[in-house]
Formats: C-alpha cells, structure tokens, sequence
C-alpha cells in the first residue's frame, strides 16, 4: 500500500503565537478549532482584539499549507520569535533528512495539540480520503515517571490498512507425511526441497488451519513417492 502524501505541521507554531499574543486560555481554544476547520471568516472575528503582528500571523496559518516552499512563506511572514523560528527549523530539518518521502506541509493541523509538543503528521494513500496513520512527538511526556526522553509515535487501523493493502498471491505449499525412520522418504523430501520453492507442511493427518495452500500431497503410489494435486470434495 503505497504512501501518496505525508502532512507535516508543528503545533509549537501555534504554541509560540498564542502566547505572545497573550490568548487566554478560552480564546485559545476557539481559535485552535477554527484553524484546523480552515474557517478564515470565523478566525478573523475570533483574533480581532489580538495585537498585531500576531492577529495577522493566527489568520495566515490556515493558507500556509502545501509543498516544501510553504517553509521560506512562512518564515517570512510569521513573527521571527523563539519558538517560531525553532519549529520552523525542526521541519526543515525533517524534510531535508527524509527528502525522497512525499510531504506536505499544513501549519494549520493541529491535531493533538493538547499532547504532542513538536512536528506532527498524517499519512494517506490514493483513493482514500482520511489518514491511515496519524502521530507526532511527545517529548518530555514520561517526565512524571522520571524519564523524560525524546519520543514519537502513531497510530494507524490495522485493520483498515489490511483492508487497502493489496491482496497477495495465496502461498502454495505441497503436504507431506512425517519420514520417521523411512530413510528414502526422507532423502525424497530432501531432494524436493533443493528444487521447490514452495514449502513443505508435515502434518500427516489434516491441513493446516493457517499458513500457506497445500494444493499437492507426496503420495506412495507402490514403492514411489509421487506428488499429487489434492482434490477438494
């Protein structure tokens, strides 16, 4: 299942300019939401009593979003504070390690601002309109257990991604009895191994529930082992 777009933000963007706008915390809120529903009339009217420049950098997040360039529109027409600057060279970085990955950068997506701390993302492969993973970093969040690391994780439907995955070509497998002590079964299941690709399932009563097809069984046919196609009844 190919990967045709990973968004990128970092929610430290935000973070930097709601705090030197002086947002309390209700109005933070509110203007959070509007930014990742892209509603610039709305974020407009929510950011009218902010100081500028920062009334004016709130409502410009929201078209801050496409490719690699949106970095250099960004550090241009955000304010050049502390926290702005760092996440926007935090993003540099990430592009330039892992240039040949498909990103995309959306400075309005803030999911999970209240938990991540740093670069977030999404992923999403072709004809399907939602992220089939979702994560971001976490830094410093096991500080209450005395271990305050750098971290990063996702989550992603497992089930969902088997569903999209494209479905593969059954394994076949020939079905073999057990060679004990029968020395020239034995040497046969050898030899057959040498020269086929498929593998061998030693169950000498039934199929196997899992695993490859046995669609052929080695069968004694006088003093020969044979293989032979198994008949479904």
């Amino acid at each position: 299942m190919p990967v045709s777009r990973i968004d990128i933000g970092h929610v430290g963007i935000f973070r930097a300019l709601a705090k030197a706008a002086g947002l309390p915390q209700d109005s933070e809120g509110t203007v959070l939401d509007l930014l990742q529903a892209k509603d610039i009339p709305g974020l407009i009217e929510a950011c009218a009593e902010v100081p500028a420049p920062f009334r004016e950098a709130l409502q410009r997040l929201p078209q801050l979003y496409g490719g690699v360039e949106v970095l250099d529109r960004a550090a241009a027409e955000l304010p050049a504070i502390s926290g702005v600057t760092s996440a926007l060279a935090d993003l540099r970085h990430l592009v330039a390690l892992a240039a040949d990955l498909p990103f995309s950068l959306d400075l309005s997506d803030l999911r999970g601002y209240h938990y991540h701390n740093g670069v977030v993302f999404a992923a999403y492969c072709p004809d399907y309109p939602v992220a089939v993973a979702l994560g971001g970093r976490y830094d410093g969040a096991g500080k209450v257990f005395g271990r305050a690391r750098p971290a990063t994780g996702f989550s992603m439907d497992l089930r969902e991604v088997a569903r999209l995955a494209p479905a593969g070509k059954p394994s076949r497998a020939i079905l073999a009895p057990h060679a004990g002590r029968d020395g020239k079964l034995a040497a046969h299941i050898a030899a057959l191994r040498e020269q086929e690709r498929l593998s061998l399932n030693f169950c000498p009563v039934r199929l196997p529930a899992k695993g490859p097809v046995c669609d052929r069984k080695l069968a004694l046919v006088g003093e020969h082992w044979i293989i032979e196609a198994i008949r479904e009844d």
